[in-house]
């Protein structure tokens, strides 16, 4: 058996190989991220009579980079482990105590990690979860950037109109963006006329407010203390923050559509049976889950959530166990949680676990945890048995990801 080791880089990668005893059979060597250079990768192990049968090649996941190698490696008959960088980390902690680190070097510890640890062959997921996984984490990073332009936005307002956060239920709103486009200083609204000013409210609330929002408006203007000065500028950037986050809205508008589209196409559908969970965190955490399958118990998709609790011990020493080990999927980490603190508002079956929690003394987050743990089960279960959600597990079910409370 021969043991291929590749270094991943964003323009060229670095490859070698070694034999089951430990000896170099390729010596390190630089290849381009083209198909040229995956071709030569290919001449260059075939004249040292390395062939796909009897190989097997581990490369770390670096980014999005390894993904095009291990497409081409894949359809030529090589077998591939795609490596967690933090495994490679602590291999070459017990490889060497020297702080030696070069591609060179990286290859061929891949290579003894492979040998010595006997990785299973990885798998690309199918197009519709890779999809899916795609759209979901745009989605969520395009909330991320609404949230900053929101907070942004925010800032500028409390220093230039700090009353005008109590004239509306939602600042960022339809109606508020609206005015705030046209006057978002208390300049800007004692300069308008006021019947102009009603006629744009009333418009863009669809005839819900009107004249005395609009006097509601000047008051609060004519009475304000915000600061004028550099106030021009302020309410330039405060039209351009209103304008993008519109625009970021319909962006999301038009993911939605696109990820529940996906989401069908997937088990994850069966998750927004779960009472809370909507198809945007369905369609993240399925995303994120992939082929449930490969998930033997929850206990390790809560591993690869990062939810998986850190203990450590040495000789009579024992650290406090409970914190998070947070080494997996952020991602699917933060959808869990959130999942759980609604399922816990809108299920009993959750509702139940969360309270028994607390009334341990536990900190709310301990408890939440809990019960995304629970909900981690549960998502996996219905995905491996393609069904909706229930409180009481059907006939047949897979032991141990639903359990009855005790």
């Amino acid at each position: 058996m021969l043991y291929i080791g590749i270094d991943v880089a964003k323009r060229s990668h670095v490859a070698a190989a070694m034999g089951d005893g430990g000896e170099v059979a390729v010596e390190p060597f630089e290849f381009r991220n083209t198909q040229r250079g995956f071709e030569r990768l290919l001449e260059r192990l075939a004249r040292r009579g390395v062939s796909a049968e009897g190989s097997l090649v581990g490369m770390e996941a670096t980014g999005h980079y390894w993904v095009a190698l291990f497409d081409f490696l894949a359809a030529n008959g090589f077998e591939v482990a795609v490596i967690n960088p933090i495994q490679t980390d602590a291999w070459r902690r017990v490889d060497t105590v020297r702080p030696a680190k070069t591609d060179g070097i990286d290859a061929l510890l891949i290579a003894d990690l492979l040998r010595c640890k006997r990785f299973e062959p990885s798998a690309l997921g199918d197009e519709a979860t890779e999809e899916l996984r795609q759209l979901a984490r745009y989605r969520f990073e395009l909330v991320q950037e609404l949230t900053a332009l929101k907070n942004r936005a925010t800032a500028i307002l409390d220093r230039v109109f700090p009353e005008y956060e109590r004239l509306f239920a939602d600042k960022f709103g339809p109606t508020s963006s609206a005015l705030l486009k046209e006057c978002a200083t208390p300049a800007d609204v004692l300069a308008a006329d006021p019947e102009a000013l009603a006629g744009l409210l009333a418009e863009a609330s669809r005839g819900r407010l009107g004249r005395e929002r609009a006097d509601e408006v000047v008051e609060a203007a004519r009475s304000s203390v915000g600061v004028s000065f550099g106030s021009r500028a302020l309410a330039f950037e405060l039209r351009v923050l209103v304008e993008r986050m519109e625009f970021t809205r319909g962006q999301i508008s038009e993911l939605e559509a696109e990820i529940a589209r996906a989401l069908s196409e997937t088990a994850g559908r069966h998750l927004t049976s779960i009472p809370g969970v909507g198809p945007a965190l369905a369609a993240l955490i399925a995303g994120e889950v992939g082929d449930a399958a490969r998930f033997e118990t929850p206990s390790k998709l809560v591993a690869y959530a990062g939810m998986d609790a850190t203990r450590r011990v040495s000789g009579e020493s024992l650290d406090s166990p409970g914190h998070l080990s947070k080494r997996g999927s952020s991602y699917l980490r933060w959808a869990l949680m959130q999942g759980a603190d609604r399922a816990r508002r809108f299920d009993p079956y959750f509702g139940e676990c969360y309270a028994r929690k607390m009334s341990q003394g536990k900190h709310h987050y301990v408890a939440l945890t809990a019960v995304a743990r629970k909900l981690a089960g549960v998502c996996l279960a219905l995905m491996k048995e393609d069904r909706d959600w229930s409180p009481d597990p059907p006939a047949g079910h897979l032991p141990g990801h639903l359990s009855q409370k005790r």
